[in-house]
Parts: structure tokens; C-alpha cells; sequence
């Protein structure tokens, strides 16, 4: 549901995503889901009218063994051109371009146990990552050409 603090009642009630963790993030207007199902794990929504944009595809040019139960996604805090997002099932992490209609453009995969928070720096050139293996690993954003 999304609420303005000025209404007594919420103004958008947004229904599909099975929100488990942290995945939900805000940029310029969209909203992003993680859900932890077998299918349509990130989705973008528009947060004025609570219409759903896009499903951003998990296996798009980059497949997985087996479905990923998103527990964490974020935007790039900066810009908002990378999401990135892991979760269980598959215990693995992707990357995916915004420049590219966010298909995934990096897979981080056979982690040993599920991913459970991501998150950016602040100027959006790293990301960290913790899991159930109690390891916190921290990424370099390169774009590479």
C-alpha cells in the first residue's frame, strides 16, 4: 500500500508481489519488487498509478539451474541504471542493465547458502551482499565496453 502521510486512507494498493526481506525500492517515480516465487521476480511498477511497467525477466540471456526466491533487490542509488538482486533457491545474485531494458548483464552464482541483503554505496560504484553463509562480499561496478 502506498500512503501520503497528508490522506487518512491509502491512495494505491498494489497487489501481485510476495515480498519477503528487502526487496522493495523506490527511484524517480518507480517502484521496483523482489518476490520470492518461481516466476516474475522483479517487477517495476509505476508508484503514481500502481500499474505494473515491466516484468524484468530472471533468465533473460543469462539462465539459472533453478528459480531464484528474491529476498533483496535494489536500484543503483545514484542514477538508478543497475538493479541488483539474490535470494534463495538458486543462492545466487544477478545484475541487470537498465541501459538494456534491465536484462541481466552479471550473474554471481553457487553461493553456499542464500542471498539475503544488497545494497549499493551511495555513488552507486559498489554493491555489498550477505548471505546465510554469514559472508558479506562487497562488488566494484565496472561498466566494461
Amino acid at each position: 500500500m502506498v500512503w501520503d502521510i497528508r490522506q487518512p486512507n491509502p491512495i494505491i494498493s498494489i497487489y501481485g508481489p510476495y515480498i519477503c526481506g528487502e526487496s522493495i525500492d523506490l527511484h524517480d517515480g518507480y517502484l521496483l519488487t523482489g518476490s520470492h516465487r518461481n516466476k516474475k521476480q522483479l517487477q517495476l511498477w509505476d508508484v503514481s498509478s500502481g500499474d505494473v511497467i515491466e516484468d524484468i525477466s530472471w533468465d533473460e540471456g543469462l539462465p539459472s539451474e533453478k528459480p531464484c526466491l528474491v529476498y533483496s533487490a535494489q536500484f543503483q542509488k545514484n542514477t538508478g541504471d543497475l538493479i541488483v538482486a539474490g535470494g534463495a533457491g538458486a543462492q545466487e545474485i544477478k545484475v541487470f542493465d537498465g541501459n538494456q531494458m534491465f536484462k541481466p548483464c552479471a550473474h554471481i552464482k553457487n553461493l553456499s547458502r542464500a542471498c539475503f541483503t544488497i545494497d549499493f554505496s551511495n555513488s552507486g560504484d559498489m554493491f555489498a551482499t550477505g548471505g546465510g553463509d554469514g559472508v558479506i562480499r562487497v562488488f566494484n561496478v565496472v561498466n566494461e565496453i
